[in-house]
């Protein structure tokens, strides 16, 4: 077995190997830092741990999540009063943590976060704020960023079905909010209060359907339905997060590109003007029609136009996306390096949410975790089926 830390990557092992490996190798102690995106690297290297039997690897994200944790539970950059759904998704890792060790921290640090998680601003319709600072926002983001959290807490130490009766209500809130009769495909933000310049006076939605916070939601379906029990009680929990699954699956596949497999940065306007095919979401979307089909979720008459998508959308990823070194190192391209809307920061350049902001304002990057991620979890899924539960 390739050590770790070992500087040479074979080209014989798979895909999923080689990134987890590469990721590996750039992520150095002097770049962790506790954010979203930090650990939706980590978690997905975790996973591919588990799989693939590779406790080197969840030992490797052991000790860079312990880097920002301590004995306490406390976790360095965390501040409840953000209250921030970005801030909760990380979290997720230390159950496999916490089960692992044993340690209590991993647990305090899960108090915390769902202790914030309960006491989460919502709209008057009752979605969660996506952040303190976007009141009355519900933004796509926010449902992968504590769904499976939020589950998971309940399961183990809540309430689950008063979890559950919530966790379903924020998807059917938003996909009736952000849907767009035109395409099916949902946008990317809606503001209840519709005070947000970028929000349309009416509606209250964004202006353009994003890849990424589609992928956020797709995914968070399906990864939601891993940790709702199959028992008949909670049966129509899980009918319902499928009836939306297979909803989107169709408009997604109108929009795929035909002829490398990838999805576009803004889903429906194709080849127009900067748009261009973007790695992280279409990295998303394989990874969901591949477990939608999987894990038997997906409708009949869809199961071989989804899998056909996946393994179109694979090809493309690794066709297209992927740069090589000489040591064996796998690079992806072409990531959208982070969008939103309104002000992060006071001197914050005004996010608008329109076609040329997602495509001209926001740069495409190399290696950034919000596409490395998913495609670890797209690669699981298409090379290493017979490993996941």
């Amino acid at each position: 077995m390739l050590n770790v830390f070992e500087e040479k990557i074979p080209r014989t092992l798979s895909y999923t190997e080689r990134m987890c490996l590469s990721l590996i190798k750039r992520y150095t102690p002097e770049v962790a830092f506790y954010d979203y995106v930090n650990g939706l690297g980590l978690e997905c290297l975790y996973r591919a741990g588990v799989a693939l039997e590779r406790n080197d690897w969840k030992e490797f994200v052991q000790k860079r999540f312990d880097l920002f944790l301590d004995d306490d539970g406390h976790v360095k950059s965390f501040d409840k009063k953000e209250y921030s759904m970005d801030q909760i998704s990380p979290g997720k890792v230390f159950f496999g943590l916490y089960d692992d060790t044993g340690n209590e921290k991993y647990k305090k640090a899960l108090d915390l976060f769902f202790d914030m998680l309960m006491n989460q601003p919502r709209t008057p319709s009752g979605g969660f704020w996506h952040k303190e600072i976007y009141p009355n926002q519900m933004w796509l983001d926010g449902l992968y960023m504590q769904s499976a959290f939020y589950i998971q807490y309940a399961k183990r130490y809540s309430d689950l079905k008063k979890c559950l009766d919530d966790v379903v209500y924020q998807y059917e809130l938003i996909y009736d909010k952000a849907y767009d009769n035109k395409t099916g495909l949902l946008f990317h933000a809606w503001d209840e209060s519709r005070k947000m310049a970028w929000a349309d006076p009416k509606t209250g939605l964004s202006k353009s359907i994003w890849a990424r916070a589609m992928g956020w939601y797709a995914m968070g379906l399906v990864d939601a339905l891993d940790h709702i029990p199959v028992a008949n009680e909670y049966s129509l929990y899980r009918e319902r997060l499928i009836k939306l699954a297979n909803s989107i699956v169709m408009p997604l596949l109108k929009v795929q590109d035909e002829e490398t497999g990838l999805w576009y940065q803004v889903l429906d306007k194709g080849k127009l003007g900067q748009n261009y095919l973007e790695s992280s979401s279409s990295s998303m979307f394989v990874y969901f029609m591949k477990k939608m089909v999987r894990k038997n979720y997906i409708d009949a008459n869809l199961k071989g136009k989804a899998l056909e998508s996946a393994s179109k959308g694979f090809d493309g990823l690794t066709t297209y996306k992927l740069a090589y070194e000489g040591d064996g190192e796998i690079h992806l391209i072409d990531i959208c390096r982070g969008a939103g809307l309104g002000k992060y920061y006071p001197e914050c350049p005004f996010r608008d949410g329109t076609f040329a902001y997602y495509t001209e304002r926001e740069p495409k990057v190399w290696d950034n975790l919000q596409g490395v991620g998913p495609f670890i979890l797209a690669s699981l899924e298409m090379e290493h089926e017979e490993k996941l539960k």
